[in-house]
């Protein structure tokens, strides 16, 4: 066995600083493995589910969702070119246009809480298909907190190892999903019939309940946005990169929305008894043990990923730890939080919350990285008192940006997309404080 291949077996330790070039060696293959698994898992499939029970057809909620996850990749792989030119972590790069001080305290902690708070939602949302095959198949009820809690803890030991077991989990994972979710679509199909569902799409009666599902789903994606960089800084070069992201987020998100919202279309009811009704509709071990691999499946890939990108995050703030000692610390809240399925009901109110403020830095971001030509100073990333120390660590400018577009977010009216439009305030915000700054350097 070689060094690399060992290597791929042993926990990672990389945290903020650089990627060695070296072992910049993932390509296309590697970015939609990461992308497809990412998507398709309980939460996708949930959301969805939720909703069809909400009031929207199949065929809305899926081309709701799929624009949504695809407008904010756009935005997720610019970003990412961060990790492909210089092999950094996301959080590092937004010191320069928050300042040192400001990547490393502000952005950063409000990363790793939302990872925690992914990670439960996630949790909470597979532990629903785990109590609903053991009451269905088993006659065991348990509480959703009885199932969570054991399988949090199963979680946590797989995302301390990194990346590079991201890579081997995935490789391994797809297929089983991939099989198990297509038993369940053929089995509903034909115990159900061809018409049980219809593919109109939604009028303009329900603009409204489309728009807030749009913004939840958009603003929900857009709290990676500061971890983009996380998962790139092993990429060999950009076009690998966005061939595999997008074609991998796109099947991804098409392939868990279409399951979740299909089920709850023949299902019908609450989203809580999704999986339950789809046991009823189709009995027996084997749609049990089609559901219990992909939900396991799905919760390791996506939960991994969360406890990942949390670590990564803690370990910007709090440089001494370290990777591995900051993901396991990120570990503990994220198990409590598993431990309170009120997160669940709430998801879009609580994903369009944190969204609203991953926009409006997002917006910075995006213009802060295009008006510097794509470069970044790396060594000055690290300094005090260099360029991109600004005002005592922080870029005053930068944060009143922030807050300013995320205010006007959450001020605007019902039937608007208020993650988008602060995303693109921000942004342009940003641009003429830079503009003021180069206006002002050329007078001295």
């Amino acid at each position: 066995m070689s060094v690399q291949e060992r290597s791929c077996w042993l926990p990672e330790f990389y945290g903020t600083e650089p990627v060695p070039g070296h072992l910049k060696t993932s390509g296309a293959k590697e970015s939609f493995l990461i992308m497809i698994n990412y998507l398709i898992n309980p939460g996708t499939i949930f959301s969805a589910a939720m909703g069809v029970a909400g009031g929207l057809s199949f065929l809305t909620v899926v081309l709701v969702q799929l624009s949504a996850v695809l407008l904010s990749m756009l935005a997720f792989l610019v970003m990412g070119r961060i990790g492909v030119d210089y092999g950094l972590t996301g959080q590092m790069a937004c010191r320069a246009a928050l300042g040192v001080r400001g990547g490393r305290w502000l952005t950063s902690p409000l990363r790793a809480i939302c990872s925690i708070y992914w990670f439960a939602f996630q949790t909470l949302a597979g532990s629903m298909a785990i109590a609903a095959i053991l009451e269905e198949c088993l006659g065991i009820k348990l509480t959703l907190v009885q199932v969570s809690l054991p399988f949090a803890f199963l979680q946590v030991l797989v995302a301390s190892y990194g990346y590079h077991w991201l890579k081997n989990l995935f490789k391994w994972a797809l297929p089983l999903k991939l099989i198990s979710l297509c038993f369940i679509i053929i089995m509903l199909w034909l115990n159900a019939g061809a018409g049980s569902v219809s593919f109109a799409v939604d009028g303009h009666s329900k603009a409204l309940l489309i728009m807030v599902w749009f913004n939840g789903i958009f603003a929900g994606m857009l709290t990676m946005i500061t971890d983009a960089a996380d998962f790139t800084r092993y990429q060999k070069n950009k076009r690998s990169l966005w061939l595999g992201a997008m074609t991998g987020a796109g099947l991804g998100v098409f392939l868990g929305a279409a399951t979740g919202a299909f089920a709850m279309t023949l299902v019908g009811g609450e989203g809580d008894r999704l999986f339950n009704g789809i046991l009823e509709i189709v009995p027996g071990i084997y749609m049990a043990l089609a559901i219990l691999v992909l939900i396991v499946m799905d919760n390791w890939t996506i939960n991994v990923i969360n406890l990942y990108s949390g670590g990564l995050s803690l370990s910007h703030t709090l440089e001494s730890l370290g990777r591995l000692r900051s993901t396991l610390l990120v570990s503990i809240p994220s198990v409590v939080l598993s431990c309170f399925p009120i997160i669940i009901h709430h998801f879009l109110e609580i994903a369009t919350t944190l969204g609203m403020i991953f926009s409006a830095i997002a917006g910075v971001l995006l213009v802060d990285y295009w008006s510097r030509g794509w470069y970044l100073n790396v060594e000055a990333l690290y300094q005090k008192q260099g360029i991109y120390w600004y005002r005592q660590g922080f870029r005053i400018g930068s944060i009143m940006i922030v807050i300013l577009a995320t205010a006007l977010g959450y001020s605007l009216p019902e039937g608007w997309p208020p993650p988008l439009i602060a995303m693109l305030v921000a942004g342009v915000f940003y641009y003429s404080l830079g503009r003021i700054d180069n206006q002002s350097k050329k007078r001295l």
